[in-house]
């Protein structure tokens, strides 16, 4: 579990990112086609900021609409792969997409605020717990984060406030992810010194 700091001690390796209020606007009805993909001012050129400085980034999105049949697999992989087209325009690689389909009644364990999600991301890149960070704008992504052993951090670019009770591991609230981005990276190797 990381250290209950409000700054991480080296910038991430890894980056997970919520998909919805994160990188795109979110929409109550749900992003159906993609024609109604948005994105959120500053939120691409934070990938390219990312991808520069050698972070990994993974999305990883509850998309319970799959499940109630608002919109089926094929659609949200086109969805999906507006958001790499886009990203690879900024030179960004493509990203590790996850995404649980599961209604909330299936308490599936992939669904955040369970860090099913969180976890297989850092399988895949190899990555320590504590060399990641969960960035997302509701509580629930705080928790997976935090349920992972992962930093944390909330964006109020979306839906939700900041937690009440913060948990280990939370760096606190940015406005969007542009912002999030400059404090994860202007982490200074002088932050290192004595860290836990």
């Amino acid at each position: 579990m990381p250290h209950p700091a409000r700054s991480m001690p080296r910038p991430p390796r890894l980056a997970v990112l919520d998909r919805d209020g994160v990188l795109n606007v979110n929409r109550h009805d749900h992003v159906t086609r993609p024609d109604q993909w948005v994105w959120i001012p500053g939120s691409r050129t934070a990938c390219a900021r990312l991808a520069a400085a050698g972070v990994a980034i993974a999305v990883v999105t509850n998309q319970a609409a799959v499940g109630r049949g608002l919109i089926d697999e094929t659609t949200l992989s086109r969805i999906h792969a507006r958001l790499v087209g886009d990203l690879a325009g900024l030179s960004v690689p493509a990203p590790l997409l996850l995404h649980c389909p599961h209604p909330p009644a299936w308490r599936c364990a992939c669904r955040k605020p369970r860090p099913g999600m969180v976890l297989a991301a850092l399988r895949h890149y190899g990555v320590a717990p504590a060399d990641a960070v969960m960035v997302g704008d509701h509580v629930t992504d705080v928790a997976a984060g935090a349920a992972a052993g992962c930093w944390s951090l909330h964006l109020r670019s979306g839906r939700g406030a900041p937690p009440r009770r913060p948990p280990a591991g939370y760096l606190g609230s940015a406005p969007d992810l542009a912002a999030a981005v400059s404090r994860l990276l202007a982490t200074s190797p002088a932050g290192r010194a004595g860290a836990g």
